[in-house]
């Protein structure tokens, strides 16, 4: 417990003296250096120079110590039918290196881990990192998951990936901890930690492309639902819409706003476009064909969104996923149509860590699960000298 203490003032401070740690822990001066000696013969720690090494200084200089982040690291793995994006981080979480391929739909769970892994293996020797350096894995992947056992338990928009033990599957590569979670739970932990919303304490992130799906931060914490289920907007029903799971796995919410939705509504109104990217990239520059599609997307949305925005009432909706390539368009309109239909209006932003946001979370995830077992291998061990 005492090495814990001292390595986590260590890390909270960056570089730190012993009498620094003294203060910190409110451990004795043998105690810390005992805590020291044994975290730097594990390989947790070094000594550093001091910042302010060209100041005089009498007598012998103090020794400043440093959290090794560079002893293992951590991979954030953001995997989906039709890409796969690999991070890789020291424990500081700083990324050193990143790697994203486009890849085609898996026909069996052997060849989704063989992709996965061919792309994990191309961002390790990036940098390079043997995969026995790994303190622990997050991925994040579409779909209902149950945390758990690692597994997606329902993911309509993707045939076959319902029942897909991906936690299980994946630790067949690696000797580390593995956890999964919902890719926009992961996305919205991105926010939190390395995004526009880390001075909220409760938000909403709405991933809007295709597919339509929210996470929601309450207290600072991520709110899962007793299912996981927690977020899935894009299954709610609009009344003159159709209802339920529609045939190409979309909920309703998601097949009556999603950007294929965007793209079909703004050809009809005449717009020659290739994608729907095309039709938001015309909306932020005022294409008034593009901008009446996307404002219609945003009524209909609000109607969804109005009803979570009640309930939770965030202090700040931030909105990701590729409808952002319509900037402040999308935030105008949404903001107009929110504030006809709910109570309050939270603040607007819009994403800006893009195709990022998932693996960046799944970083997190993995850092806050090495973060622990970390600590857990000094404190379970027999307790040395407790002030």
């Amino acid at each position: 417990m005492n090495c814990a203490a001292v390595l986590s003032a260590i890390r909270a401070a960056g570089t730190a003296r012993v009498t620094d740690l003294i203060h910190a822990t409110g451990l004795s001066r043998p105690t810390v250096s005992a805590a020291v000696s044994t975290l730097m013969t594990d390989g947790w720690v070094e000594e550093t120079e001091a910042p302010d090494l060209d100041l005089p200084r009498m007598g012998r200089p103090a020794r400043v110590l440093r959290f090794r982040a560079d002893a293992r690291y951590v991979l954030g793995i953001d995997v989906g039918p039709h890409k796969i994006y690999c991070a890789v981080a020291d424990l500081s979480g700083t990324v050193v290196s990143h790697v994203r391929r486009d890849v085609e739909e898996a026909s069996t769970h052997a060849q989704l881990l063989e992709q996965v892994t061919a792309t994990m293996r191309q961002a390790l020797d990036a940098v390079p990192v043997p995969s026995s350096a790994l303190a622990a894995v997050g991925i994040g992947t579409p779909g209902v998951v149950d945390e758990q056992r690692g597994a997606v338990v329902q993911a309509p928009s993707i045939p076959g990936w319902s029942s897909l033990e991906l936690g299980g599957l994946f630790r067949r590569s690696v000797e580390c901890s593995v956890r999964v979670e919902n890719d926009v739970n992961l996305a919205v932990m991105a926010e939190r930690w390395n995004g526009v919303g880390g001075a909220a304490e409760n938000l909403i992130l709405v991933q809007w492309g295709a597919r339509v799906g929210a996470a929601v931060l309450v207290h600072g914490e991520l709110h899962r639902g007793a299912h996981g289920a927690a977020g899935e907007i894009g299954f709610l029903e609009l009344e003159e819409e159709p209802q339920g799971v529609q045939p190409d796995g979309l909920g309703p919410l998601e097949s009556a706003a999603g950007t294929a939705w965007i793209l079909s509504r703004a050809r009809s109104l005449g717009f020659d476009g290739a994608d729907a990217s095309a039709v938001l990239t015309a909306a932020a520059g005022g294409e008034a064909r593009a901008l009446q599609a996307v404002d219609e997307a945003c009524a209909r949305l609000s109607r969804g969104l109005a009803s979570f925005v009640s309930a939770i009432d965030p202090e700040l909706v931030i909105i990701g996923g590729s409808v952002a390539l319509a900037g402040d368009a999308i935030l105008a309109s949404l903001r107009r149509h929110l504030t006809r239909r709910a109570l309050v209006t939270p603040r607007l932003e819009l994403s800006q860590l893009g195709d990022d946001a998932v693996a960046l979370g799944a970083v997190r995830l993995a850092l806050s699960d090495a973060e622990r077992r970390l600590l857990d291998v000094y404190t379970a061990a027999p307790q040395a000298d407790l002030p």
